[in-house]
């Protein structure tokens, strides 16, 4: 019986070291993922499947993996230095001189095994936010705007329908304000969409932000914006005007609106808007400039 009972301990101390708490799988697969070790990531997904095998966290660990092997750095050379990424300038035996750096490319298919597993995931678990952001970073981290804007639009249209209340990784709750947290990751995609001149997907994404919340001052800066990008001024200074009735006191509007009144050649309301921000610490200074400009014409 003695030598049953040592058995019998020895069966649950294993069983015991193995049922890893959540947090602890969490931890592995983040150093896995900081290592790109695909071994440590596959040992981290049997596990997961063994111990939690219906939890969220396994389509967001699952994806990573994927998106880590349809990921491949490459090395280019250019006749001009690159002013997007680091580069080292290399000669020739002629004197002559190309610049190598590295840039990432994607295998299509672990591409879409990735963003596929993270919309089952989505399908199953809507108000996990991570899974919707962890989509939209996929995306944008492959060039795929349009793809990206499609999933933003898809969260912000969830926000309404849960009241901006979401979860995070490992089910805890996002303690923010939901429309507030949405708010500001939507200004990263909308910087990221800007800088690579997407206008179109950026554009798609802040139209319906604005439908949704039409009252967001943010929102619909973001909107004016871009038509001021897109060279449309005119709509620019209505959704410049339409944030302001939402945020009268955001001088940084204000001075938005002046300087779009300046361009448009409206002498009149552009010396106006200004003079509301001569005593103003941050822009009265280029604002007394403008005046000054302005009154001499």
């Amino acid at each position: 019986m003695k030598r049953l009972f040592l058995t019998l301990s020895v069966v649950l101390l294993c069983v015991a070291a193995f049922a890893q708490s959540r947090n602890e799988l969490y931890g592995r697969f983040r150093e896995a993922a900081a290592d790109y070790d695909e071994e440590a990531f596959k040992a981290v997904i049997d596990d997961w499947e063994k111990l939690y095998p219906n939890d969220a966290e396994m389509f967001s660990v699952k994806a990573n993996y994927y998106f880590m092997l349809a990921m491949d750095e490459v090395m280019v050379f250019s006749d001009e230095e690159p002013d997007d990424r680091e580069s080292m300038a290399v000669e020739d035996e002629d004197g002559n001189v190309r610049y190598m750096s590295s840039v990432i490319q994607f295998d299509q298919k672990q591409l879409d095994q990735a963003t596929g597993t993270l919309a089952k995931g989505i399908a199953k678990f809507p108000d996990r936010v991570d899974l919707r952001l962890g989509k939209v970073s996929m995306h944008l981290n492959a060039d795929e705007y349009g793809a990206a804007a499609k999933e933003v639009k898809s969260a912000l249209e969830r926000s309404v329908v849960n009241k901006n209340k979401w979860t995070g990784t490992l089910d805890e709750t996002i303690e923010s304000d939901g429309v507030a947290f949405l708010r500001d990751c939507v200004q990263d995609y909308l910087s990221a969409m800007l800088e690579a001149d997407e206008l179109p997907a950026a554009e798609d994404m802040i139209d319906t932000a604005v439908k949704l919340y039409p009252k967001d001052a943010i929102f619909l800066t973001d909107k004016a914006s871009i038509r001021y990008f897109s060279g449309d001024r005119q709509n620019a200074l209505k959704y410049f005007l339409s944030a302001q009735d939402c945020a009268p006191d955001d001088l940084l509007i204000t001075n938005n609106i002046a300087h779009v009144y300046e361009e448009l050649g409206d002498t009149e309301n552009a010396l106006k808007t200004y003079r509301k921000l001569v005593d103003d610490r941050q822009y009265g200074r280029s604002a007394k400039a403008a005046i000054n400009r302005l009154e001499q014409k």
